[in-house]
């Protein structure tokens, strides 16, 4: 799964040799819109897509959280991995994706 090597949808072309599946992380790619450009684009690659994080607060993992229908593997976990995390909103619960109820990303500054 190309990991570091896949940050942009440039990059996907190119990795088609060594990778079957990317991984994206919307704080690397740049947010969601460029997120939603390389599902599309990566799809019409026959990647599989894992939506991934880096360690990292609820609010990135709220977006992630809400691009895991398009994906194939999910690894959001980063805001589990810290202690003064400063919002609620989605989130990760024994392998289930917890929607909030709040309207866009739905998170709460604490």
């Amino acid at each position: 799964m190309a990991d570091e090597d896949c940050q942009n949808i440039d990059s996907l072309e190119v990795l088609t040799p060594y990778y079957k599946s990317i991984n994206i992380k919307l704080m690397k790619c740049g947010g969601l819109t460029p997120a939603l450009e390389m599902i599309k684009r990566a799809r019409k690659l026959n990647y599989k897509i894992m939506i991934g994080c880096m360690t990292e607060s609820t609010v990135g993992i709220s977006a992630g959280c809400l691009l895991t229908g398009l994906a194939d593997f999910v690894d959001l976990d980063g805001a589990n991995l810290i202690s003064n995390d400063y919002a609620t909103g989605n989130f990760v619960e024994n392998g289930k994706i917890i929607l909030s109820e709040k309207h866009g990303l739905g998170i709460d500054l604490k």
